[in-house]
């Protein structure tokens, strides 16, 4: 499974906000993401996002990490997304 990710934006304020989209056969998901500089103890996997949100088309959110899981991904989908995202920014 393909994931094309699309950076749309990115914010500079105490840390580094990232704005994206996903395509996942043909389906496209928003992302949004925090990074820190250096990984850190909160981040995925002890990485360097450390809030990631993925919504899809009717704003329904696929993926949530604050600091800690809110929603992991339930769908093949949303698994390849994380994978990709973690993979590019973590």
């Amino acid at each position: 499974m393909e994931v094309k990710i699309t950076i749309t934006g990115t914010e500079k304020a105490l840390n580094v906000w990232t704005m994206a989209t996903a395509e996942v056969d043909g389906k496209k998901y928003r992302v949004q993401m925090v990074r820190f500089d250096d990984p850190s103890i909160h981040g995925i996997r002890k990485g360097r996002i450390s809030k990631l949100w993925v919504r899809g088309k009717d704003g329904a959110a696929v993926i949530n990490y604050d600091r800690g899981w809110d929603i992991h991904p339930a769908t093949d989908e949303g698994k390849a997304i994380l994978a990709a995202i973690t993979k590019r920014f973590n």
